[in-house]
């Protein structure tokens, strides 16, 4: 399985690299951004997949990163310029230490208490924009255009594209180290855990701080790539669509999540449309996702690479 994996990674990155060649400007636009929501739902996996701990309140980091970097590289917002590539990293940070606090406050509760707890954030932070629409820009957000790090859509795809596999290798390498092992362990069994000497709730904050802190840097350069800020980037449908997008692939395998992403992102903004368009359905893109959601649940409930790679063992 890992030869395959690796075979089929190398081949993933030589056509992702080629694809400027071939696919238009539009789509090709379309596909870089389709990589940086790749990043926010791996992010969450790296929480949920490997920890056990639901998180129904991921978007509160990615919008927390896109907005203190969109503030950060705009003068006319706080007073300062910084460079955009030091102001997506700050984005992360910022997000990461929010994701620090709360999780000091909200992982000690146990069960679906945690789960509750972060599905108010987003709503929370939301009202943010809202009450200081002089600073965050209201329902509209603001735009960074001219201040942003990426002038051009060849720059941009192949900006997503690096962060993307810079992003999975590092949490790659987090839950392959004893970190990783860790809050597996946590995962599997929390008490069992907490009898051999682990402290639980310090792996589950470390666990949490770090999928903000790259929720954060996938906001960050969302507002890099778009150029704009606005609070859908907090809203529930995001949240919604990177559960969907998780739970398709796989939770706690970082690749299946990856291919989750890619698939749904693409299938809600691309293929659906132009499908429903042209069989003239009198229903909306996002029943089809959901009913996905349903299928997969009933048929695959583990995830399309779980069952994959169960298939492929069985074989060898």
């Amino acid at each position: 399985m890992k030869s395959i994996l690796k075979l089929f990674g190398v081949l993933m990155i030589l056509v992702s690299a080629a694809l400027p060649v071939v696919i238009p400007e539009a789509y090709l636009y379309l596909i870089g951004l389709t990589y940086l929501f790749a990043i926010v739902v791996i992010s969450w996996d790296l929480m949920v997949g490997y920890t056990g701990q639901v998180n129904l309140g991921h978007t509160t980091f990615v919008g927390l990163g896109a907005y203190i970097a969109a503030l950060l590289q705009t003068p006319m917002r706080i007073g300062i310029a910084i460079h955009p590539l030091a102001a997506i990293i700050l984005g992360g940070l910022a997000a990461a230490l929010v994701g620090f606090f709360i999780g000091i406050i909200t992982l000690r509760l146990r069960g679906y208490y945690f789960s509750l707890v972060t599905a108010i954030l987003p709503l929370v932070f939301m009202q943010t924009v809202f009450i200081w629409r002089d600073v965050f820009g209201g329902e509209e957000g603001f735009s960074i255009a001219g201040y942003s790090l990426l002038d051009t859509t060849l720059s941009k795809y192949y900006f997503s594209l690096a962060l993307l596999l810079v992003s999975l290798a590092a949490m790659r390498r987090i839950v392959k180290s004893r970190i990783g092992l860790r809050f597996m362990a946590v995962r599997d069994s929390e008490e069992l855990a907490e009898s051999i000497g682990i402290d639980t709730t310090k792996y589950k904050v470390l666990a949490f701080v770090l999928s903000s802190f790259f929720a954060g840097i996938a906001g960050a350069a969302i507002v890099n790539y778009r150029y704009t800020v606005g609070p859908e980037l907090y809203d529930i449908p995001l949240m919604l669509l990177v559960i969907l997008s998780a739970v398709l692939g796989g939770l706690g395998t970082i690749y299946g999540p990856l291919i989750g992403a890619i698939v749904i992102y693409l299938a809600k903004n691309w293929w659906l449309r132009d499908l429903i368009d042209i069989a003239s359905l009198p229903i909306n893109d996002e029943i089809v996702l959901y009913a996905i959601l349903i299928a997969i649940g009933i048929l695959m409930p583990r995830g399309f690479f779980h069952e994959l790679r169960e298939r492929i063992e069985e074989k060898a």
